[in-house]
Order: structure tokens, then sequence, then C-alpha cells
């Protein structure tokens, strides 16, 4: 545990307070300004609470707790505190992750005049944001805390989770009992990725469970889909053929976030048709270390993912043109569109065929032979949720002819699956910060 002290810095046209005590420890940070007659509170998100009071208590962090806009036990721990352009303040500075201008402490609030209770919408009129705020003074008030540090080291992104040497399970009755249950469930499917729920009941419509079906992403296979072997297959899945390790509906904007497989029937007689999951994002790094060139190529020679289908009830006609791997203004790798059979025509330059390719193809060779991969043969009542956009998942062929394979599944769309995260971490976790594993909704 580490002690905490709380730097002031009030944002205000008055003069330089010479009172600020430049120790280098862990700082929590507080600025007001005189002229718009506001508070700023900078918490572990980064962000910032004003209040209407110039007061140097900072008497709205109780009513934000009381009201439940935050948690004290979430705040980020800073070094110390750095203004830039227009400071007359000097020598405050954070070592972890930067500076804070004064115009993002000013628009960045949080008390109940500037955001309202009842939306959680900001109410701030930029237009009457002067640009010229400065930070003139600063007062270390005393205030000591206690924080672990767990925290910085939990939070931010984390480009790859170390794999379980199992897929973590949870009996459908703890989900089904309380929120510790969801909280476990939810845990794993945001860290490993992936998890399995056992004993689920076998009925229809049980994948679409209390738990998330108002969560649900509607797609072009419905809000529910069946896989299982059909005479004429809208979809491989709905084969009893091999599938190579794939992320589903890549073809969209915004890919779906949360996939979920409920096994109703899987007779044992049936030879093959067993699971293959991969992390796709240790894929990419390990791709990155062996061949840096050819992963830059994956950067940047854009890919068309293509679902063309005019032979169905609903034609669909889908494309959507981006490279395979995305990176964000760090370098860091953020996003990852994978699947081969959904490869439309390249719309590239000739003389970036053949970068491409070579390239393409170690990357495909990779996916399909990467040790660090699951495989797993479900059994009825087992509901398997993985992240679909960082976990690959794939089948081996079976005999369709020896029995009865039926899985019912669907989508859940991501940002209402970090939503849940975060509630749950801050309800039921203690507070425990949420690691980020880039999937395309952390850039």
């Amino acid at each position: 545990m580490q002690r905490l002290g709380v730097l002031r810095s009030l944002l205000c046209r008055g003069g330089l307070d010479a009172r600020i005590p430049m120790q280098h420890h862990r700082k929590l940070v507080l600025a007001t300004t005189t002229a718009t007659k506001r508070q700023v509170f900078v918490n572990e998100k980064v962000l910032a609470v004003l209040c209407s009071k110039q007061a140097v208590r900072f008497s709205h962090l109780s009513s934000m707790i009381d009201r439940g806009a935050y948690d004290e036990r979430f705040f980020e721990m800073m070094s110390q505190f750095q203004h830039t352009k227009g400071s007359d303040v000097k020598g405050l500075s954070v070592i972890s992750d930067g500076k804070y201008h004064s115009l993002w402490l000013r628009s960045t609030c949080y008390c109940p005049q500037c955001r309202l209770d009842s939306t959680g919408q900001s109410s701030v009129d930029y237009d009457k944001v002067p640009e010229d705020s400065r930070v003139v003074s600063a007062v270390d008030d005393g205030w000591e805390g206690m924080l672990g540090g767990a925290v910085e080291r939990g939070s931010g992104p984390h480009w790859v989770v170390p794999p379980e040497p199992v897929i973590p399970r949870i009996p459908y009755e703890d989900v089904t009992k309380g929120r510790d249950g969801v909280y476990r469930w939810v845990q794993a499917l945001n860290e490993p990725g992936i998890a399995i729920v056992e004993g689920v009941p076998c009925q229809e419509g049980m994948v679409m469970c209390q738990k998330i079906a108002d969560l649900i992403q509607h797609t072009i296979y419905g809000e529910t889909f069946d896989v299982k072997t059909d005479a004429r297959p809208i979809n491989a899945a709905y084969s009893s053929g091999e599938l190579k390790l794939h992320m589903d509906q890549p073809q969209y904007e915004s890919p779906p976030g949360i996939q979920a497989l409920h096994c109703l029937k899987f007779d044992e007689n049936i030879s093959g048709g067993d699971n293959q999951f991969v992390d796709i994002f240790h894929v990419a790094q390990t791709f990155r270390e062996e061949h840096p060139d050819d992963f830059e190529v994956l950067c940047e020679v854009p890919f068309m993912y293509e679902t063309l289908h005019y032979k169905r009830d609903w034609p669909v006609h889908m494309r959507y043109k981006r490279p395979i791997l995305s990176l964000n203004d760090n370098g860091d790798l953020v996003g990852i569109r994978w699947h081969p059979q959904l490869m439309g025509p390249l719309q590239i330059e000739e003389e970036y065929i053949e970068p491409f390719f070579r390239a393409y193809k170690k990357f495909y060779s990779l996916t399909q032979t990467f040790p660090y991969m699951y495989r797993n043969r479900l059994r009825a009542g087992e509901l398997v949720s993985f992240n679909n956009r960082r976990v690959l998942h794939g089948r081996a062929a079976f005999d369709n002819h020896a029995g009865e394979r039926f899985l019912q599944g669907c989508y859940i769309e991501i940002s209402e699956f970090k939503s849940c995260v975060e509630v749950l971490c801050n309800v039921e976790g203690g507070g425990r910060p949420v690691v980020r594993v880039g999937d395309m909704d952390w850039q």
C-alpha cells in the first residue's frame, strides 16, 4: 500500500501561490478557476470533476460518491501534476503519462452543474469556456489516502494476456443466482477472453438467457442462429465441413463483440466436430516479433471483407475495406479482423500484391499452427462464450450421418459488454481495475 497526497491546483486569475511543497510523491489533482467558479478533480480515468464553488476543501467529492457518479477507491495515482500551455505554475510534472492542459482540465467536468445527474451528459456551453484559462496557483491540503499498487499495474491497455492452461468454467447456477457469478463469468470473458458455463438447460432459446438478452446484437443471421447441418446452408457453419480459425462478421463496421454458443445436442458417436480457439492478439504479437516487415504490410495494405449472398430470403451485399491489423498513434495493436473465407477482390495497386500475399500466407500459417490453442469438444448443456474480436474459433469436420450436433448462438455488442465489465469490477470486484485487451474498443 502507498500513501497518497492530494495536490490541489487552482485555476484562477490571481497570483502564484508559493505555498506548494514540491515533494516527489503520488498525487491526486484538483483545480478551480475564479473566472468561471469551477473546480476540477482528476480521477483514475484521467477525467475531471468541476463544482460551482471555489472551495479549498474537496467537499463535492463526497457528494459525487454519494450520487454514485464515481467511487473514491478508483482514483488514479499520478507521480506529480504538470500543466502546459498558458500555465504560470512551474515544476509540476506527470512522470507516468504526460501533461494536462488547462483547457483539458476546464472542459472535463463531472459536477452536478456541468454534468446532469439524470443523464450523465455534459451541460457545458463551450462557447463560454475561455481559451486562455491558466493554472496560476496550487495548494497541498495534506489529505492522505491508501491505495494498493495493483491499481497502477492493472490500469490501462494490455495487448496480450497470458493464456490460461484450461478454459475457465462457471456453473450455470452461479451465473443465475447473483451478480458474483456473473462477475466471474464476465471477468473470464474479459481477461482470458473465453469461458464455459456448465449445466445450462438444454432448451432452445437458453442462449438468450435473462442475463444477456438485453445485450444481443442483431446481424444478418438474426438475434440467434442455429448451428446445425443444413442441406442448403447459408453459412459454412451450417454444414459438417471444417471451419478454419476466424472471427465472425468482420464485414461489419462494428463486428460483434462477444459470441455465445450453447450446445443443445452433440451425440457421442459423432466423430469430429471439436472446436479450436486461439488468441489472435497473441498470434499477432508473435508475428510482429518474428516478421516485422510482413507485420507492417498487414497494417498498411487494405483487405476487402465481403459477404455477397443473393440466394437467401433476405439478400446480403456487404463489403468493408481496411487493413487486417490496426495500430493506434503509439504503434500499439488495437484491432484485428480475420476471416480468410470472406476475402473479396483486393482493391490495391499491383506493386502491393506480392508483398501482401507473402505476409498474408505467413500470418495464415501461424494462426493454424500457433502452440497456445484451446481444443474443446462441447457437451450438451455447455455454453461457450468468447470475445469474437480477440479469440478466433474454428471447428473440425464431422460425420453428420452418425448423429446430431446442434448449437444455438448469439452475439453481444462490445460496448454493452465493456460497460458491464466496468460496472461489475466496480460493484462486485472491490474496485479491481479493468484489464483492457486490444479488441477495437480501446484505441
